[in-house]
């Protein structure tokens, strides 16, 4: 066997990416074994069907016995949970890692159950879907896009590797934040836009709906992602969350008396700004792509 050769995966929460996850392992290397667990027979009966997991278990302790990683995918709420679930059970060269969307609380959380120098390593891919559940789970989510991986100043080094090599084999770019840098920076390219969109799906009346287009569909499709799975980010995010929160409130601000005083220059200067960014913005995302599937 190669050394650290993953043979065994244990996944909490067979979802959207626990399932794509589990596929795309899968996919890479036809041979490893997945164990899902899952809150309901249904999602894990809906797994097993569709080939993401060959075991399903609603106790992770059992489902982590003889793994050699371990993915928590449910809402980060839960996350603590089932840490100290899988403790006792958790073969000692097994990694612990994570999809969530929020860093500084999970990494806290997982270095305190598992220790400070311990297995847990957090990690992100920046993949997804406004869609919930394993049915809409597919082995190329992540591939051309980036995973962002979050040690801490303990955490073994050779861990930190283990876990990019894992999520690289899956297509993914990796890069590291540190977990502060990545809940503030998470907080504004994706925790805020996905506020916004729910919001901006309240603000219609049932008659404006009626006329609405492509635009408003686009502009909201965030809003469709899953409640509990947000509200969880939201919350363990708060600060981050918050932050950019005032700072779009200011620019915000900044455009409404813009248009208050019609200013011409000011409001088109502003929209070239912006759509300059977003430009150069897509253009380097499909470069990284291009360059992810060569």
């Amino acid at each position: 066997m190669a050394e650290h050769e993953i043979r065994k995966i244990a996944i909490v929460g067979v979802g959207l990416l626990g399932g794509s996850a589990a596929l795309a392992a899968k996919a890479h290397n036809p041979r490893v074994k997945v164990a899902g667990v899952g809150r309901r027979q249904v999602s894990l009966d809906a797994a097993l069907a569709a080939g993401a997991i060959d075991s399903a278990h609603f106790d992770a302790a059992e489902a982590v016995r003889d793994a050699d990683l371990v993915i928590l995918a449910t809402p980060v709420g839960a996350f603590k949970n089932h840490l100290e679930a899988m403790t006792p059970a958790l073969p000692a060269e097994a990694i612990v890692t994570d999809v969530g969307s929020t860093k500084a609380g999970v990494v806290r959380t997982g270095q305190r159950i598992l220790g400070r120098g311990g297995q847990f390593v957090g990690s992100h891919p920046m993949a997804g879907s406004e869609f919930k559940g394993v049915a809409y789970s597919r082995a190329d989510l992540f591939a051309g896009a980036t995973c962002i991986v979050t040690p801490t100043t303990d955490t073994p080094e050779d861990l930190v590797g283990r876990v990019e090599r894992f999520w690289q084999t899956l297509g993914m770019r990796t890069v590291r934040m540190t977990p502060t840098a990545h809940d503030r920076a998470i907080g504004r390219v994706s925790h805020l836009p996905h506020a916004l969109a729910s919001l901006l799906m309240l603000l219609p009346s049932t008659a404006d709906l009626g006329v609405s287009a492509t635009g408003f569909r686009d502009a909201t499709r965030l809003a469709g992602g899953d409640p509990e799975m947000w509200r969880d980010i939201f919350l363990t995010n708060r600060v981050a969350v918050l932050g950019a929160i005032e700072k779009f409130s200011h620019s915000l601000v900044e455009l409404r008396d813009l248009i208050d005083r019609g200013d011409a220059d000011g409001i088109e200067a502003l929209l070239t700004k912006a759509k300059t960014r977003r430009d150069s913005t897509i253009a380097r995302l499909l470069q990284d792509r291009r360059i992810s599937a060569e």
